[in-house]
C-alpha cells in the first residue's frame, strides 16, 4: 500500500502512515504530512497499544513530542517538561496551564498502521507565518 493512501472505516477516513514494525514499544515515531510543521504527528506504542497525538507541544510550539519521555500513558516534552496524557492529550499538570495535544484515532490492520485523516488547522500563533515556509518561527 502506498504511504498516505486513504481508506474508509465506519464512515471515517483513515490514512496509511507506516508498517506496524516501524512503531517500536516505548518509543516515539514521527509522521509528517505535506512537510508542514502543523501536519506532524507523534505515534507511540505502549503495552502493544497505539496512540497518536500532535507532535507540536502547545507550550512553546516545539516539534519534539515524538522524542518525549514516556512514563505510563504520558509523554513529557523533552524541552520544557510539560507532560501530556496519551489517552486524552490533556496536560497532566494543571498548574502549567490547560493547553493540550490534539489526539487522533489510530489502529493496526494486517501489519499496517492507519491514523484518522488529519485536517490542517492553522493555530493562532502561526497565522502570520506563510504556510509555504513550513518553518516554526520559534525553533527554526
Amino acid at each position: 500500500m502506498e504511504k498516505f493512501s486513504e481508506i474508509t472505516k465506519e464512515n471515517k477516513t483513515f490514512v496509511y502512515i507506516c508498517n506496524s514494525d516501524e512503531v517500536k514499544e516505548g518509543k516515539g515515531f514521527k509522521i509528517t504530512f505535506e512537510q508542514d510543521i502543523d501536519m506532524q504527528f507523534a505515534v507511540f506504542r505502549i503495552k502493544n497499544r497505539l496512540y497518536c497525538v500532535s507532535n507540536i507541544c502547545p507550550h512553546r510550539h516545539a516539534t519534539k513530542i515524538f522524542e518525549g519521555i514516556i512514563k505510563g500513558l504520558t509523554v513529557t516534552c523533552p524541552l520544557h517538561g510539560w507532560t501530556y496524557s496519551l489517552t486524552t492529550g490533556e496536560n497532566t499538570n494543571k498548574q502549567q496551564g490547560i493547553k493540550k495535544l490534539n489526539k487522533y484515532e489510530i489502529f493496526e490492520e494486517n501489519n499496517l498502521v492507519f491514523m484518522e485523516k488529519p485536517i490542517l488547522k492553522i493555530p493562532k500563533w502561526r497565522e502570520d507565518v506563510p504556510i509555504e515556509t513550513g518553518k516554526n518561527p520559534i525553533f527554526d
